[in-house]
């Protein structure tokens, strides 16, 4: 067979000399998807810093939601395996861990209050609230549970009355009663049917709703950092005794269960509270019914759940009495705004 011209010879000596085509192709490649995504970056953090509050308010209120229905799926897995104080307990470590960073960002100052009895206050309501309504999530659906606790707002307006001096017309009053028929709607107080875990729920709502106007006041006064430790503290310190009393080991696929818990309940818990500190409350509370939406497709899709005639029927009589209350409440703020502006 004769020999291959020079030419060819030349040309595959000079390609050894040369990178891969395909090699540089993925480089420039690369860096090419490396600087799109930083563009998307810069442009996602100059919109969320130019969008209005109640915007980024309500975006981190309804994410906040989505990471709440993942942390009672896991309450509800696992709260038939372990003692719930026990779970409470190591969830709250969790959370003081994923939150760490943040705490040490905040420094000496993290414990500096001037309002020690509201974070007192905020973090017994806080254990009063999730003691009852979780126990009671344990028995009963994800959705019911979720759609009784909306009773929380109409507690908050009564609570306004009563300890705030606020002033409420008789629609107000015609609407809170009318939610309180749809919550008795779902508790089937008949007998023997009587809802108890249900009762519970209610009652974790009038804890929720103290700990709604408290939270609501030290967001306006007080650093995330130091609302978040202050209830850690008080937490850890009510649950202690029982966990210790009652301590069940938990396997490894329980401990990472509880690790999903705590992070998802940490990240939860802070977008929340950031939620308040950027938004007006009255443009927030209507997205609360987005955590019936959750909790319905977690309760299907995780436990199989559906929802009851009743709780369905108590669920829209108590979202049309809580929506009314809340535009209530919103066009009565409005009106007060304008009535205090100065006059130019």
């Amino acid at each position: 067979m004769p020999p291959p011209p020079p030419s060819a010879v030349a040309g595959a000596d000079a390609s050894n000399d040369l990178p891969p085509a395909g090699q540089s192709g993925r480089r420039a490649v690369g860096r090419a998807q490396g600087l799109r995504i930083k563009a998307r970056h810069r442009h996602a953090r100059s919109w969320w810093r130019n969008a209005p509050r109640n915007l980024r308010g309500s975006i981190c209120m309804i994410v906040a939601f989505v990471f709440f229905a993942g942390m009672m799926a896991g309450i509800k897995a696992i709260g038939t395996r372990l003692p719930l104080a026990e779970v409470l307990t190591i969830r709250q470590l969790i959370v003081v861990a994923v939150m760490l960073p943040l705490f040490v960002r905040t420094g000496p100052q993290l414990f500096r209050t001037k309002h020690l009895g509201l974070q007192i206050q905020r973090g017994l309501f806080g254990l009063g609230a999730m003691l009852t309504t979780f126990t009671a999530m344990i028995h009963i659906p994800l959705a019911e549970t979720t759609a009784i606790g909306f009773s929380q707002s109409l507690f908050v307006t009564i609570g306004a009355v009563i300890f705030l001096g606020e002033a409420v017309g008789w629609r107000h009053w015609t609407a809170i009663g009318a939610g309180f028929v749809g919550v008795m709607v779902m508790l089937k107080p008949s007998g023997d049917n009587l809802n108890l875990y249900g009762l519970l729920v209610v009652l974790g709502a009038i804890f929720g709703a103290a700990l709604t106007i408290t939270v609501r006041r030290l967001a306006e006064r007080e650093r995330t950092a130091t609302i978040i430790a202050y209830q850690a503290v008080i937490l850890l310190a009510a649950l202690s005794v029982p966990t210790i009393l009652w301590w069940t080991p938990p396997t490894a696929d329980e401990w990472l269960l509880l690790l999903f818990i705590g992070s998802v309940g940490a990240v939860g818990q802070w977008l929340m509270t950031k939620a308040y500190q950027m938004g007006d409350a009255a443009a927030l509370a209507p997205l609360d019914f987005f955590r019936l939406i959750t909790s319905t497709i977690v309760g299907y899709l995780v436990f199989s759940e559906r929802l009851s005639v009743s709780t369905a029927v108590g669920s829209i009589i108590v979202v049309a009495a809580v929506i009314y209350v809340v535009q209530h409440n919103g066009r009565r703020g409005r009106r007060e705004r304008v009535d205090t502006e100065p006059a130019t």
